[in-house]
């Protein structure tokens, strides 16, 4: 799905939510461990996946990884990634004690003003078929389908 991010609406969230950058690689654990059971990792994976997140190579700045807090706890994540002039929305979750609140929206809209705000003009993201209508209400439209397929 993809939408121009200069027709991006602002999607609050639910009172309270406060959604940050998370820069600190000692809030990297948090942040993996609150997305990992929407990935499927189970807990005794998410030390390794924080470790893999702390490892990326990507360039200085084209990764931009936002966590939004409730009462301190982190009940929804998502991520920016910059590059080649598009603006990726990745790892948008919300925690299942928090989910149909407009917090997962509130995170992508987070991701996507900061990528209006470096001069980019396009959002994309993959979206789970719960998620499409809730992008398709923020301005999103389908460009593409793909299917998975396992053995």
């Amino acid at each position: 799905m993809a939408v121009p991010l200069d027709q991006v609406a602002a999607f609050g969230g639910p009172p309270g939510l406060v959604i940050s950058e998370v820069t600190e690689s000692a809030a990297l654990g948090e942040w993996v461990r609150a997305y990992a059971p929407s990935f499927g990792i189970p807990p005794a994976g998410a030390q390794a996946m924080a470790a893999i997140e702390a490892a990326r190579p990507d360039p200085a700045g084209s990764l931009v990884r936002f966590a939004g807090r409730i009462d301190g706890r982190i009940a929804g994540t998502a991520a920016l990634h910059d590059r080649h002039g598009v603006a990726g929305i990745y790892v948008v979750t919300t925690a299942a004690g928090f989910r149909r609140r407009g917090i997962g929206s509130a995170l992508s809209a987070a991701a996507l003003r900061a990528g209006r705000e470096r001069g980019l003009r396009v959002g994309t993201l993959q979206a789970t078929p719960d998620g499409a209508p809730v992008y398709r209400r923020m301005g999103f439209s389908t460009v593409a389908r793909y299917r998975l397929f396992s053995l």
